[in-house]
């Protein structure tokens, strides 16, 4: 499929904060207060993540219901005092940035893109997306490829 240059750094930039948006929540409680419950030590995310629901809208921008669950529930998140808490740890490696993108199929409503993942301790790894168009013209991320090799696409509950 021919593909205007600027439709496909615009592309790759959207999958890019799409797939870095778990960590920026993840992350940003580094370090902040800390608690120990469940054999486990939690840390507090700040206030722009204070609630779950803060964190799905935030995920909502990006992926779709399912998926928005998903990366949600892997966190383990635990409400504590009216603040939310996530498990305290490196999760480890996984392919999340972007190096390249492009359609491979489209429809009035759904785009396929093909794209090349970096940050996997093997290489890269090619995922296929499925973006669909929300009814105010922008897309979100209703289908992704390689999901059972993240950890962020796995509930843990």
């Amino acid at each position: 499929m021919n593909e205007n240059p600027a439709i496909s750094q615009a592309l790759r930039s959207f999958l890019n904060q799409a797939e870095v948006a778990w960590f920026r929540v993840y992350d940003s409680g580094f370090g902040r207060k800390r608690i120990y419950t469940r054999g486990n030590e939690y840390s507090q995310l700040p206030l722009r993540y204070s609630t779950k629901a803060k964190i799905y809208s935030y995920f909502r921008k990006y992926w779709g219901v399912s998926f928005s669950k998903t990366l949600m529930c892997s966190m383990q998140p635990l409400v504590y005092n009216g603040r939310v808490y996530v498990v305290v740890g490196d999760p480890g490696p996984v392919a999340f940035v972007v190096k390249s993108a492009r359609v491979v199929s489209s429809t009035c409503c759904r785009l396929r893109v093909r794209a090349v993942l970096s940050g996997d301790p093997d290489g890269n790894v090619v995922v296929y997306y499925t973006l669909a168009r929300t009814a105010n013209g922008s897309y979100r991320i209703i289908g992704r490829t390689r999901l059972k090799y993240d950890y962020r696409f796995t509930c843990m509950r």
